[in-house]
């Protein structure tokens, strides 16, 4: 398997994604801490590492991960290569995994590289540090998530086996829904159960992710302390993205599976 990891990562070599997506990691933080370069003292670290979850994870990671999904999936197709893989004899199951463990190292990285960039901005800042040990965790587990985010959209990719248009429609109308449900009280302020704030994967992260910053003072801790009753719990937050997940590799693996070769 790790084999066949690294074979799916040779498909990157002439393509920018790589370089891409490490520059978007990086350049978000920084965007944040230009925007509070002139109140650093009413900033601390969980404003900046919040801006860069609702704008670098949110809004961006969710496209770049179908974009290399539909790398992943149509290479073989596009180059007619399928065939050769089948007859080693690799099961189409066993290719599916593969490039889905090539999506949560991608995944992972990208928000870890963003979690290095925001700890060289809160310096530059004066921004003081704290539970950094909470902060890397929080990311690691970020990462995962959104790769259990993408998942549905992967799945409609494969099915509708198109790389080029239908794929950027159905990434930008999912990315958006997702985005937009978890900036109002539909998604925010709902409990946890058969609603929309629960059902989509971004509004349910926030939820979960909102409990872990810091309350601050005035505004900030009024809002937190009305969000309080709709904070998701761990255990329950990774259960829902979990199934999600499960029945999402399940579709694309049984909808690859009967691709023709």
């Amino acid at each position: 398997m790790l084999k066949l990891i690294f074979c799916e990562f040779y498909k990157f070599k002439r393509r920018p994604l790589f370089v891409l997506a490490t520059l978007v990691a990086i350049i978000f933080p920084v965007v944040m801490t230009a925007l509070y370069w002139n109140i650093p003292t009413q900033v601390n670290y969980d404003n900046l590492f919040s801006g860069i979850v609702d704008y670098g994870d949110f809004l961006l990671l969710l496209p770049i991960l179908v974009v290399i999904a539909t790398t992943l999936f149509f290479t073989e197709q596009d180059n007619k290569t399928l065939k050769n893989l089948v007859t080693i004899p690799l099961s189409k199951g066993k290719i599916v995994i593969a490039k889905i463990g090539v999506m949560a190292i991608i995944s992972v990285a990208y928000t870890l590289v963003g979690f290095i960039s925001s700890m060289v901005c809160s310096n530059i800042l004066g921004i003081a540090m704290e539970n950094m040990i909470q902060e890397f965790i929080l990311n690691i587990a970020l990462g995962l998530m959104l790769l259990a985010a993408a998942l549905p959209c992967v799945a409609l990719v494969v099915w509708f086996n198109k790389s080029d248009l239908i794929s950027i429609v159905i990434t930008l109308f999912y990315t958006i829904v997702n985005y937009v449900v978890h900036v109002t009280d539909i998604g925010m302020l709902t409990p946890t159960g058969l609603n929309v704030g629960t059902i989509l994967p971004i509004p349910l992260i926030n939820r979960w992710i909102y409990q872990f910053y810091d309350e601050g003072s005035g505004a900030a801790a009024e809002f937190y302390n009305t969000m309080r009753p709709y904070f998701v719990p761990t255990p329950i937050c990774i259960g829902i993205l979990l199934f999600v997940a499960g029945i999402s590799i399940y579709a694309i693996i049984k909808i690859y599976s009967k691709r023709e070769i």
